[in-house]
């Protein structure tokens, strides 16, 4: 289950999104999943979907954020775009859990190293030191937030 502080920080940085008002930056959010869509959706896709964007898809069951740059995906299984949709064909590595995009880079769950990157068609072992890391989808959305007021 999950800890109410962390809904409320996540609740705090979809807010945060949301007063971004530029019309080319306008971010639409979804209902909210519940506990058992996303335990549906875990099953049906035998992934583990890691708790901090689950605590995200208990606020939006995805979301396209500043105009179209960053999409968070859903476990919507009717969604193209839900949870581990590979727009590339296939070209992210199986380790890696599709969670969105941003810009041209895939927003990843590494569940080797349990971490959170921007993945973009590198062999990722290869440039690991050099790819951006978070420890929690809470860090990537505060990233993916400074960006968009910079």
């Amino acid at each position: 289950m999950f800890c109410s502080d962390s809904m409320s920080d996540m609740k705090e940085r979809i807010e945060r999104i949301k007063a971004i008002q530029d019309n080319w930056m306008k971010s639409e959010f979804a209902s909210p999943a519940s506990d058992s869509q996303i335990e549906t959706f875990e099953k049906a896709a035998n992934v583990v979907i890691p708790e901090s964007y689950k605590d995200f898809l208990r606020l939006s069951n995805g979301a396209v954020l500043f105009g179209g740059d960053c999409e968070l995906f859903s476990v919507d299984l009717n969604d193209k775009f839900r949870i581990n949709f590979d727009y590339s064909d296939g070209s992210v590595p199986d380790e890696l859990l599709i969670l969105g995009y941003y810009n041209s880079k895939h927003i990843c769950f590494d569940k080797r190293y349990d971490s959170f990157i921007f993945y973009e068609y590198e062999n990722y072992d290869d440039i690991k030191e050099e790819c951006l890391a978070f420890s929690d989808f809470y860090e990537v959305m505060d990233y993916i937030i400074d960006i968009a007021v910079s």
